[in-house]
């Protein structure tokens, strides 16, 4: 609940259908920990760490990355503990960029060798993750073709396949990478059609902080070719 909430900017408290028996996810951490159940605390960490990094709030989100994968319970391969470890990778490259160590380059790879084998055992599901994360590679090696061409082939990838959520995701660090290289009217372009896709998605909350922070309401571009063609209309401001 709380993560939908966060997603979609709700003011109601999602908790007050338990009439005051279970008042909110700290509680529930509390109980948790108490009871020792591993498997709560886990998710409401994983929950938390999805939020901060969506918000683009990577500190914050890998201390709370950290204390999730130190569980007992994160040993076993699950879909959300995939999904934990991509958006872990993207920040890895991301701080390897900013110059944070060399140690960060080695955590992104060793995600990214992750999903190679992955991608082996299907490709729908996880081809789009694999080339976002060759993008972010090359963003942190410095090759700026090889970036901007894996950087395209993700999104396109990402609509085929219907993961609107990723696709919004990679317009997004498609624009950072875009504007580090001081490419900034493609990078608004990029940054609009990230905010099409995170309303597409639903996740007006994010698409409300995408709109922010990158200051659109003063963007007169266009969306990004890929998005030529869909129902883009209705959702993107101009």
């Amino acid at each position: 609940m709380g993560m939908i909430e966060s997603l979609i900017g709700t003011k109601s408290n999602a908790f007050d259908v338990f009439e005051g028996t279970i008042p909110s996810e700290t509680f529930i951490l509390a109980d948790a920990k108490s009871k020792q159940n591993i498997v709560s605390i886990e998710l409401i960490y994983t929950r938390r760490f999805f939020t901060s990094f969506l918000f683009g709030n990577y500190r914050e989100a890998n201390e709370l990355y950290d204390v999730a994968s130190s569980l007992p319970s994160s040993k076993m391969t699950k879909l959300v503990i995939i999904y934990r470890d991509f958006f872990r990778a993207i920040i890895a490259f991301h701080m390897y960029a900013e110059g944070e160590g060399e140690e960060w380059f080695d955590e992104g790879v060793k995600v990214f060798k992750k999903f190679e084998f992955w991608t082996t055992l299907s490709k729908d599901v996880f081809e789009n993750k694999l080339i976002f994360l060759q993008a972010e590679h090359c963003v942190a090696s410095c090759d700026i073709k090889k970036a901007r061409k894996s950087f395209e082939a993700s999104i396109a990838l990402a609509r085929d396949h219907g993961y609107i959520n990723e696709q919004g995701l990679a317009f997004e660090r498609y624009g950072n990478f875009l504007e580090s290289i001081v490419e900034t009217t493609e990078a608004s372009v990029c940054y609009k059609s990230a905010h099409v896709c995170y309303l597409q998605w639903g996740a007006l909350a994010i698409a409300a902080h995408v709109w922010n922070k990158y200051n659109l309401s003063t963007c007169n571009e266009g969306v990004h070719p890929v998005l030529i063609g869909a129902e883009v209309g209705k959702h993107a401001r101009s």
